[in-house]
């Protein structure tokens, strides 16, 4: 949080101000993204404003812990909570996880904006290993993030035909991918030593 610049004081901020704080952590570009918007939608001297939603996201903590809100966001569009359907037993409970769903989601953002910056859904992402069973999944399963580097997430692009965000991830993801878009998804994975895999789904 910027120093004694609380969030209940709607006195207005400057640039020169916010940006003496910045240091390009995920948190704050994104909320440099929001006060863009809010700029454009409600002029500056209202967006410049303490109790604006854009100073909220500034203000969280920077970095990315187990124990961080799912609000908190790890990419300026994509949230913590959406690696675990917002669902407590979901939350990661090692730093290396993550830690790997940051490279994940930075990989997303990249999809996002080759694609019309149309929103990316995470339809699964960690899954713990009662949690994974009752899904049927590998019992090496990249979602159980299960070391160092491991993890994976299945998603979707919001008004995005999925064969071409698929062919997208299979040309430029250097990892794994599951070829999941007749199901309507795409695996996006890392796995132990960080091969280059292909499978049908």
């Amino acid at each position: 949080m910027l120093p004694g610049l609380l969030m209940s004081n709607p006195a207005p901020i400057t640039l020169e101000q916010l940006f003496r704080f910045n240091r390009g952590m995920p948190h704050q570009l994104a909320a440099i993204a929001e006060l863009e918007q809010d700029i454009l939608t409600a002029g500056y001297s209202v967006a410049m404003r303490r109790d604006r939603p854009w100073f909220k996201t500034w203000s969280q903590s920077g970095q990315f812990k187990p124990d961080s809100p799912f609000d908190f966001r790890i990419t300026p569009n994509i949230v913590y909570g959406e690696f675990a359907l917002y669902q407590e037993v979901r939350r990661f409970d090692q730093q290396h996880q993550c830690d790997t769903a940051l490279k994940l989601a930075q990989f997303l953002e990249r999809v996002r904006m080759t694609f019309g910056n149309n929103a990316v859904v995470i339809t699964s992402g960690y899954r713990p290993p009662a949690i994974n069973r009752q899904a049927g999944g590998a019992s090496s399963s990249e979602h159980l993030y299960s070391g160092t580097g491991v993890g994976a997430v299945d998603f979707y692009v919001e008004k995005t035909d999925i064969y071409e965000v698929q062919k997208f991830c299979d040309r430029i993801w250097p990892y794994s991918v599951g070829y999941g878009a007749p199901k309507g998804f795409v695996h996006l994975g890392i796995r132990q030593g960080q091969p280059r895999v292909r499978w049908d789904y």
